[in-house]
């Protein structure tokens, strides 16, 4: 006689979400935010306008080189006409823009061609120029990483700009969300580190380099020691949001509001 196998588990099996551990999180995040400070540097991070804020309707095209101005009513500026044949403005160099096409409206603000120019922490790769040949000339090259605080958002196209001078083209970085408990995790919420894999340096006749500050202002900014980190805000300019996203309540952390289920009208029924 053989013995029987215990019977199976009732389906489906019992479970338990865990709640998210705010003070994990938070003693995470001070934990990162400290090493940048003992080791890093201040930075600057010109966080560029791209075809996600406007299509979200938060920004136009540029009103120099894109728009344009005509007197004539109902006829298109030079610029428009452009634009419209060649799907891009009429100047790489515009000192609205900077070559992305996109500005908030005249007047709005000192820098209008930024999404956000803001003041942080950092800890560079060590580099040296690569000198390459090319039919333009020899130009200096590099590409390095860095880690920042992961209060903002960084795409392809953005800068960051250093004391010495030098400014590096960002592309999307590297996060790590430090999860600790059943939820969506969101960046503002639970990010703890954000590491840009890589970034390359720009030549100076490019147009990363007529983004305020000029250059003067960029090393005495960046460059004084203060022995507790000081509030920059009067020297940032926020003209979106630097997360441009609006997570749930429950990736967040905030308290929800009351939901019944099943939600009235879904699933959705097919056409007639």
């Amino acid at each position: 006689m053989t013995t029987p196998w215990p019977p199976p588990p009732p389906q489906p099996l019992p479970a338990w979400g865990r709640d998210i551990e705010g003070w994990a999180i938070a003693r995470e995040l001070q934990t990162h935010a400290q090493a940048l400070w003992q080791y890093g540097e201040l930075a600057y991070f010109a966080l560029m306008w791209h075809i996600q804020d406007f299509t979200a309707g938060l920004v136009s095209r540029c009103y120099r080189c894109w728009q344009g101005d005509n007197d004539l009513a109902g006829a298109q500026s030079p610029e428009q006409q452009i634009a419209a044949a060649y799907g891009q403005g009429n100047q790489y160099a515009c000192p609205v823009c900077y070559n992305s096409t996109f500005a908030a409206p005249q007047g709005s603000s000192p820098v209008p061609g930024v999404r956000a120019l803001i003041v942080r922490p950092g800890i560079f790769d060590d580099f040296d120029r690569d000198q390459h040949r090319t039919s333009r000339g020899v130009f200096g090259q590099a590409a390095i990483g860095v880690e920042s605080t992961p209060d903002f958002r960084v795409r392809n196209g953005d800068y960051c700009f250093r004391g010495d001078g030098n400014r590096f083209q960002l592309q999307v970085p590297r996060r790590i969300t430090l999860r600790t408990g059943f939820a969506l995790p969101w960046q503002g919420a639970a990010a703890i580190t954000y590491n840009f894999a890589r970034m390359s340096l720009e030549d100076p006749l490019t147009a990363a380099y007529l983004i305020p500050p000029d250059e003067a202002h960029l090393a005495q900014l960046l460059g004084t020691y203060t022995r507790v980190p000081a509030n920059y805000d009067w020297a940032e300019v926020v003209n979106g949001p630097l997360i441009p996203e609006e997570p749930p309540p429950a990736a967040a952390g905030q308290p929800q509001g009351p939901v019944h289920f099943p939600l009235a009208g879904f699933p959705p029924q097919a056409a007639p």
